[in-house]
Formats: structure tokens, sequence, C-alpha cells
């Protein structure tokens, strides 16, 4: 139930779309596929994913656990019920979750290998190889002992950027170098090297496969707002309360901020329980009324204090303020609570609302029922 009085998120489905079609040219050949790990970036994974798949015939996706496979394979039953799902973490704990669901393993390294072709032979499987990420992944040495399963069926090919979001890394050509290496000895199988920064690094990064993770959402793999990515995401929320201090008077736990000329507070309906961190107010801005106004005081766990003295126009009660949108990017109010914008995501509380928004309009019912 929507609600005046609390912190929503409004997520524009139109400029996910545009994203994914500018990221997908970036690489041309190339087929652009979906990333859905973490609820859609903590944006809503089925919404996202029944829109490009409607909207774009996107036809294959990627998540991080089985279980967000099961719910994602169910959101899309009646939009692409042949997509391919792959299963990033790779097969653990019960396999037969992998048969009912129609979902496909990235093999991690040989034991995972030798675990699915003992459990499902013949069904397919892609495997990821470690280029120098040195997270997750088979290790090179790995790859003829792979190749010699019987009945194991590779369908693509793997690696990841482990500097994907600084473009002239020499990292990056280094792994691409060993990547194209490695996918020689599986000249059957489709190759996948990169996320949103690897596909805007260079054409010649896309390989056959893009796998758009955090620019489909709207944020930046680079730190700053780049032209190719709109913003997708407006957290807001209101202000349920506005006084005035004296100089001297202090702000919040721990008296962090003390003012030193009369000053005027807002109080927002907004703290850390709702993913707004606790170090924002260490130098973090909202935007309210299309001006910015700085964070006071220490962010609490359901209300923020902002200094709205220098405000143009009136501020009232029950006006919204921006903590991230069109008007506050999320890389700048990332920056400044010492994270990324990936995190300000997907740390999004679960009573911040998601609300849709398709070709300016509240979405309709076929985004979100199924």
């Amino acid at each position: 139930m929507s609600s005046d009085s609390t912190a929503h998120v409004d997520v524009d489905l139109s400029a996910l779309i545009t994203n994914f079609e500018r990221l997908a040219a970036a690489s041309v050949g190339a087929t652009p596929a979906a990333v859905m790990k973490c609820d859609g970036y903590g944006l809503g994974a089925i919404a996202a994913a029944r829109v490009l798949a409607k909207r774009k015939n996107c036809q294959v996706f990627f998540v991080a656990h089985a279980i967000e496979g099961v719910q994602l394979r169910a959101g899309l039953a009646d939009l692409a019920p042949g997509a391919e799902i792959f299963v990033l973490n790779g097969p653990i704990g019960d396999l037969q979750i992998y048969h009912d669901a129609r979902l496909t393993p990235v093999l991690n390294s040989l034991d995972q290998a030798k675990q699915w072709v003992e459990a499902h032979p013949d069904m397919p499987a892609a495997v990821h190889f470690d280029t120098g990420f040195n997270r997750l992944g088979a290790p090179e040495r790995e790859i003829d002992a792979i190749l010699s399963l019987k009945r194991l069926r590779i369908n693509m090919v793997m690696s990841h950027l482990a500097h994907a979001g600084t473009r002239a890394h020499p990292a990056n050509g280094q792994q691409k170098r060993r990547f194209d290496a490695l996918q020689a000895k599986f000249p059957d199988a489709r190759r996948s090297l990169v996320s949103t920064g690897g596909a805007l690094i260079g054409p010649d990064y896309g390989a056959d496969l893009l796998r758009l993770g955090i620019g489909l959402y709207g944020v930046s793999p680079f730190g700053c707002p780049v032209d190719e990515i709109d913003p997708v995401a407006t957290l807001s929320a209101p202000v349920i309360q506005i006084f005035d201090i004296a100089p001297g008077d202090a702000v919040g736990y721990d008296g962090l901020f003390v003012a030193d000329r009369p000053t005027r507070i807002a109080t927002l309906s907004i703290g850390y329980g709702d993913g707004f961190p606790r170090a924002a107010g260490d130098g973090a801005n909202v935007s309210i009324g299309g001006f910015t106004c700085p964070v006071v005081g220490r962010v609490s766990m359901d209300l923020t204090t902002i200094d709205i003295t220098h405000a143009p126009g009136a501020i009232s009660i029950g006006d919204r303020a921006e903590i991230f949108g069109r008007t506050a990017p999320i890389e700048h109010v990332a920056k400044a609570c010492n994270t990324i914008g990936y995190e300000l995501l997907t740390r999004l509380g679960r009573r911040v609302e998601r609300r849709y928004w398709l070709d300016g309009a509240r979405a309709p019912a076929w985004v979100i029922d199924k």
C-alpha cells in the first residue's frame, strides 16, 4: 500500500529499456542479456525482466542463486517460457532444482563440473574461467580436465573483468587475451566476457553475449554519470518536521553537527533502515524544490535531517526530497557516502515501496502481474 509519509523509489522502466538498447548497440553483433541478481539490483527483477522480454524480446537472463532462477522462471512463464536462465554461482546443494526450473548452471570449478555431469549428464551448462580476477571461476589449469568429462555439454564459456570500471586499465586487455586463448578450446560454445563496464570499453570486448547489469538500472560502473546510461531509480522521502535552531545547537545522535549560525532544519522520513547509509551525514546532499540541501547530523534508522536555510523557495511539511535520481545523481550520492551506486540500490529496504512507470505513466498490470 502506498503512503505519502514514507520513502519510495520510482522505477522508470522506459529508461531501463533505453539503457538496454544503448548498451547493446555498444557491441554490434553481441546478444544482450539481462542480469537479474539481487532482485534486479534492488529494483524488482520480475518487473524488469518482464518489460525487457515483452518490449525487447530479451531471452537470456542471469541470476546469482538457483532460488532467484526459480522465481524468475515463474515470473516469465507467460512472456518468455523458453528463456535461458543462467545461475552464476554454480550448482550448489539440491541439483534437482536446476532440472525442474530449467536453469543452466555456470560451472566455476572442476569439482562443480563433476557434480553437474554426475547429476545431469547431457544437460547444458556454462563454464566460467578465471582470467585474473581471483574471485570465482575455474583456473586455466583445469581446462583440459573439464574438457575430458564425458557427457558434459558446455554451451557457453565465460570470464569476468576485474577492472571493468576503469576503461583504460591494462589488465582489461590482458584478461581479454587470456580469454581469447582459452575459449578457442571450446569452438562450439558461445563466448561472454563482459558486463556493463566492459561493454563500454570497446566493441571488440563484446564477444557473443553481453551480461548487462548495473547499467540497465541506471548506474554508471565508472563512478560518475555517463551519456550512455539514463537514471532509472528515483528515491524520495517526505519532510515530516521543520524547525529552527540557534548557533551552538547540535543535531542528531552524538551531536556531530553543531550550527554556527541560525539554521532551519527539515527532518525527512528516511534512514539507514530504508537503505540510506548512516555515513551520508558526512557530506551527502539531497535535492528538494530544485535546490541542493546538505544532510546534517547523523542519519538514524528512520530519519534524516537536512539544512534548508538557504533554499530559495518555501519548503513545507509533505514536500518530497530526492535522495538520488535525475537531479541528484546516484554516483555523486554514493561517493559522498564512501560507497558505490550498486550498494545504494541493493540496500534499499523492504519498506521502501517500488513504484513502476512505463511510457510516462504508472506501469500497466502486465508488468507486475504474472
